[in-house]
């Protein structure tokens, strides 16, 4: 479908707890509207999480319906959403159950299962881009073969939350290359389900899987879900991309020639690249499809800003702003004889593999200790692990001109300057807006367009130095860091 440069364009990003949508004109390249609508995650039991999908869907035709009664007259609206959910669809295309997000581990024990099979490993990661990972559907269908083998047999159809959303705005249930590339059973190379591994371990047939189609497929919206969000009926839908593709986009980034750091509740580090790696570094990094001819290539970590709030409200005197305020005003106070080592290992750890028995811990905790001290090395915890990270995923492009950092703990300046000097690079923030949206529209809008709104938002542009000062504490500190890993 062509898509028109000018006009008024509706992006529509699904994350893990919240959908966001803009509304954003792409003549003016300006963001005119900017709402967000919260979802909940629940525990089901030991490590299982879920999600109703029906909240979910409702959340996001409320976000819409926030900006369709102001402009019912769009261009277009395009999706993008998490990477790795799962969902059974009825054969009324309702759903059986919960959605098992990306953040469920009840898959752990079938993920060492495949990874005590060094062929079948190689092979996923070679085929499928995907690391031996809790995250991917794969691993979570096969904990459904071996547990809950009716819940398979019963449904009609194995979708994503995208895959459902797009249904339920337009009526054709499709998955697009881009977020089915998340599943663990997507060809990356062929841009095929991959069948035969699916059904050996998994048994599921291909008959339960969507139609695969480009991230520019688009259906008119049907007339209920018109009614439901206000929007005129030959509204056009673009079923869009992954939210990690978007991120990467909206963060500034280009083609083989740099870097984005996310972070917000997990943290990844990722490249868009032409072609996926001909050898991975490690087995925890990973490839994933953006469109026919992109990619994007990096390594994720369960332990981003979500172990900095299990911080605050498990040992904390203070909030957030007060936390963060003390360590902008003491920056420069440090002391490597005295430094408290932290390991964020709160959650699951996704690098160089999984590894669900590395803890958290505290190392040179002394009597003299205070507990700004512990606070700050939770933070610089959290980094020095980034660190690690991105010392791999900087040799995936062909160049590393440049390193974005996008996510929400980019809102506190002083975790972007002591990212820039943990990392001793200098680092760029293109806008603290709801970059990952505005992503998924500039891809649709193509590259042309892209460059020439991020020269028009260079006003919101945000470079961070490293502060020399500091760049030979932070090296030691990392050794040490290392040392004791």
């Amino acid at each position: 479908m062509e898509v028109s440069q000018v006009g008024i364009y509706v992006g529509v990003d699904i994350g893990t707890t919240a959908v966001k949508v803009i509304l954003y004109d792409s003549e003016a390249l300006k963001v005119l509207l900017d709402v967000s609508e919260p979802y909940d995650v629940f525990s089901v039991g030991p490590s299982m999480f879920e999600q109703d999908p029906v909240q979910i869907e409702n959340s996001v035709f409320k976000a819409l319906r926030r900006v369709g009664e102001k402009f019912q007259r769009v261009d277009g609206i395009v999706l993008d959403s998490m990477l790795h959910s799962l969902l059974f669809l009825d054969e009324n295309l309702q759903p059986m159950g919960n959605l098992v997000p990306w953040v469920d581990e009840r898959s752990i024990p079938q993920v060492f299962q495949v990874k005590n099979d060094r062929d079948l490993t190689k092979t996923l990661q070679d085929r499928a881009g995907c690391a031996s990972n809790f995250a991917y559907p794969l691993f979570k269908l096969m904990w459904f073969a071996q547990n809950e083998p009716e819940k398979i047999e019963k449904a009609h159809k194995i979708v994503s939350i995208k895959d459902y959303i797009f249904y339920k705005l337009t009526g054709t249930l499709v998955s697009d290359i881009s977020v089915a590339s998340g599943t663990g059973f997507l060809d990356i190379h062929r841009k095929v389900w991959m069948t035969d591994m699916l059904r050996t371990l998994t048994n599921v047939d291909e008959m339960k899987l969507p139609q695969l189609v480009s991230p520019r497929f688009a259906k008119e919206m049907i007339k209920e879900a018109c009614e439901r969000t206000g929007f005129r009926e030959s509204t056009i839908v673009f079923v869009g991309i992954s939210d990690a593709a978007a991120s990467s986009i909206g963060s500034g980034a280009g083609v083989d020639d740099s870097v984005t750091i996310s972070s917000s509740s997990s943290a990844a580090i990722r490249s868009i690249v032409s072609e996926p790696p001909e050898r991975y570094p490690s087995p925890g990094v990973w490839c994933y499809i953006v469109d026919e001819d992109h990619y994007i290539s990096g390594v994720a970590t369960s332990n981003g800003g979500i172990v900095f709030d299990w911080y605050v409200k498990l040992f904390s005197r203070h909030d957030h702003a007060q936390i963060i305020k003390s360590i902008e005003e003491n920056f420069h106070s440090v002391d490597i004889s005295r430094a408290v080592l932290f390991y964020p290992f709160v959650f699951s750890e996704r690098f160089p593999e999984l590894d669900p028995r590395l803890s958290a811990k505290f190392l040179n905790l002394r009597g003299d200790t205070t507990e700004w001290m512990v606070a700050r090395s939770v933070l610089e915890g959290i980094i020095l692990n980034l660190r690690r990270i991105f010392d791999v995923v900087k040799l995936l492009p062909k160049r590393c001109d440049r390193i974005y950092s996008t996510g929400g703990l980019t809102r506190a300046d002083v975790w972007t300057k002591m990212l820039a000097t943990v990392i001793n690079q200098r680092i760029i923030v293109q806008s603290k807006r709801q970059g990952t949206a505005l992503g998924a529209i500039w891809h649709l809008l193509g590259e042309d367009h892209r460059k020439k709104a991020m020269e028009a938002l260079k006003g919101e542009l945000e470079v961070y130095e490293p502060d020399e000062k500091l760049v030979p504490y932070y090296q030691k500190l990392y050794e040490l860091w290392t040392e004791k890993l």
